[in-house]
């Protein structure tokens, strides 16, 4: 499945990476996240809860920074396993940061993700509005972090 889109955030676009590059802000963001713990820089482990259709679990996982070029571009390769169906999960990011006028950042993401097991089962459709509520739900916690905490500049 693919993912992408654009989020428009009141912010500037160094601030922007700044925050994305903070694990411990960053991970406030994400639905679900129960644990995150950095194994190095460009490197962390995680356990998020999550339910998708009828199956709800925990995934662990391990997320890695393969390319980066601050303050515009990073790609970040996240594995996990579900603790329910010991379904696989593989996502591939992009996320590119411009900066149309000062202080509005745009970022955009592109995501390639693969779910082998019994998840994958549950079909398109189910996974994808799963997915789809998760980005709504991250884009509003990176909107109230960045533009409400920070004063948007």
């Amino acid at each position: 499945m693919i993912f992408e889109g654009k989020i428009e955030l009141r912010a500037a676009r160094v601030k922007t990476w700044d925050f994305l590059m903070d694990i411990n802000r960053f991970s406030s963001c994400l639905p679900g996240l129960e644990k995150v713990m950095p194994v190095d820089e460009r490197t962390f482990d995680g356990v998020m809860g999550a339910t998708v259709g009828p199956i709800s679990g925990k995934f662990n996982f391990r997320a890695a920074i393969v390319e980066s070029s601050a303050p515009r571009q990073l790609v970040v390769q996240t594995e996990g396993t579900d603790s329910v169906t010991k379904s696989a999960m593989h996502v591939r990011m992009a996320v590119t940061l411009t900066e149309p006028v000062e202080n509005r950042t745009e970022l955009g993401y592109h995501a390639s993700v693969e779910i082998k097991g019994r998840l994958a089962i549950l079909g398109d459709m189910v996974l994808r509005a799963t997915a789809v509520l998760l980005l709504e739900e991250f884009s509003r916690r990176l909107r109230k972090q960045l533009e409400e905490n920070s004063g948007g500049v």
